[in-house]
């Protein structure tokens, strides 16, 4: 009697950034046997997760990270890969300089106040805006769990004036949005979590570094509060593409994705169709969309309900001598109802002073959260329009040497309230051996997509469990 031998089973990851090369990794880890194929649109690998270098004078070089350069610890799982990876000697601490940190209020850099006594004498929020601030650990906790917005958050634990002087313009820097619109529940959880844990923000605060200082005492060794990587973070996505043993194809777009008796066909805009027992989409729910119309018509329409904007970095390098002596600023936050053309700026070097040749400074500046049209400029406009705001602000007059802009075209998700909620939505209504994960869905932090990524995989394996591939699951 012929017998008859079952092809391996398949997955197709559907997106080559951190997400998708992260639940690559884990499936490889879990079954080295698994057949997993990976399919990226663009050229290059790793999304927003982008580093570019370039010569500098006298035998230096200037890097330059677009998207995320350091990683919160808190969030280990950036510090547990790169272990994984074998390339934690290639981490290091940047710091978490938070010194001479500014918020943009009534046209004037004010600086925020670190210390009992400069939050006293600081002009950035009235008297009884701090009054209110310091009754932080007298207010009741909420009763519920319901989803609210950054800015309704702030408001009730800390009093409108610090929501809007002070925490909105840090988070809207960080993610981008509309801290009026924006989830607490997706974008800040540890704070739900710490209001949860001892009914205050303050109170929970101190009991965690009550805790950290008797670690300390103990010799129990902690790593520091942010890491990055030496030589950019897309250290990181090389070495995934390197040791993952996948089939690896950039440049190469799908144009649909088919039910089939057995699973599913991925249809690509050139080459013959591919067979999958699981697909996984770690592209962008915007993406999503496009390729799940005939496979999951009620989870494209869920998806086309998260909405995406523009966002882009552009890092200025100049000359130290070039800079106003004065300058003594490491970040400045820009909260939107000063209604500038950019959200932010850093000065990366502050912090990674290797990161450019001795005597030059790196200056990034985001921009597309107020001023979204500046990511649809050409590279002279938008320098233009940049330098002007930063004339303004921080009275830096001087050409750069050189520039290095990085433009994304409604790519950001916005994870508004109730944001949770749709995804479980998503998720539900998906057929089995289907799945979305990445920065559109439980938190847009490189940490969050490898968690998720991971996350995905194991739910992909339960799945593939479930096909009796007892030959290579068992």
């Amino acid at each position: 009697m012929q017998t008859t031998t079952k092809p391996p089973t398949q997955v197709v990851i559907i997106g080559g950034g951190i997400t998708g090369l992260s639940v690559a990794w884990e499936l490889q880890t879990a079954h080295p046997d698994l057949k997993i194929t990976i399919l990226e649109k663009e050229k290059r690998w790793g999304g927003k997760v982008v580093t570019h270098t370039a010569p500098g004078p006298n035998g230096g070089q200037f890097v330059i990270d677009g998207g995320p350069e350091s990683f919160v610890t808190r969030k280990p799982e950036v510090w547990d890969l790169a272990h994984e990876l074998g390339i934690e000697d290639k981490l290091f601490d940047p710091g978490s300089e938070t010194r001479n940190m500014f918020v943009l209020d009534g046209g004037k850099p004010v600086r925020v106040p670190l210390s009992p006594i400069a939050f006293l004498t600081s002009s950035l929020m009235s008297l009884r805006g701090k009054a209110r601030l310091l009754a932080e650990p007298f207010i009741s906790p909420k009763e519920d769990d319901l989803d609210e917005s950054l800015a309704e958050f702030a408001g009730r634990r800390l009093g409108y004036e610090a929501s809007r002087k002070m925490v909105g313009p840090i988070l809207a820097g960080i993610y981008n949005t509309d801290p009026e619109k924006q989830s607490i529940l997706t974008t800040s959880p540890i704070m739900r979590e710490m209001e949860a844990e001892a009914g205050s923000l303050f109170k929970a605060a101190f009991r965690r570094m009550r805790a950290a200082r008797k670690n300390k005492t103990n010799g129990t060794e902690k790593p520091p509060r942010f890491v990055t990587l030496a030589n950019g973070a897309q250290v990181l996505i090389d070495t995934l593409v390197e040791q993952l043993d996948a089939d690896l194809y950039s440049g190469t777009e799908v144009q649909d994705i088919q039910t089939t008796d057995t699973g599913y066909e991925v249809v690509l805009a050139e080459g013959e169709p591919l067979q999958a027992d699981a697909v996984i989409l770690a592209s962008p729910a915007n993406a999503s969309t496009k390729l799940l119309a005939k496979a999951a018509p009620d989870a494209t329409r869920l998806l086309q309900e998260i909405p995406h904007k523009n966002i882009g970095t552009i890092t200025l390098a100049y000359r130290q001598s070039d800079l106003p002596p004065d300058l003594k600023i490491n970040g400045l936050m820009i909260p939107r109802r000063e209604e500038r053309l950019i959200d932010a700026v850093t000065f990366t070097t502050a912090k990674m002073p290797q990161r450019a040749p001795q005597g030059y400074v790196l200056l990034r500046v985001f921009f597309g959260g107020t001023a979204p049209h500046l990511v649809e400029l050409n590279q002279d406009e938008l320098c233009t329009q940049v330098q002007g705001e930063l004339a303004e602000l921080l009275n830096i007059e001087a050409e750069p040497v050189a520039t290095w802009p990085f433009q994304w075209l409604d790519s950001f998700p916005q994870a508004e309230v109730g944001h949770l909620n749709k995804v479980a939505e998503i998720e539900e209504v998906l057929p089995s051996g289907l799945y979305v994960t990445g920065s559109s869905y439980r938190g847009i932090g490189v940490p969050d997509c490898i968690r998720q990524g991971r996350d995905t995989a194991t739910k992909a394996l339960h799945f593939l469990k479930s096909l009796q591939h007892e030959e290579l699951l068992v």
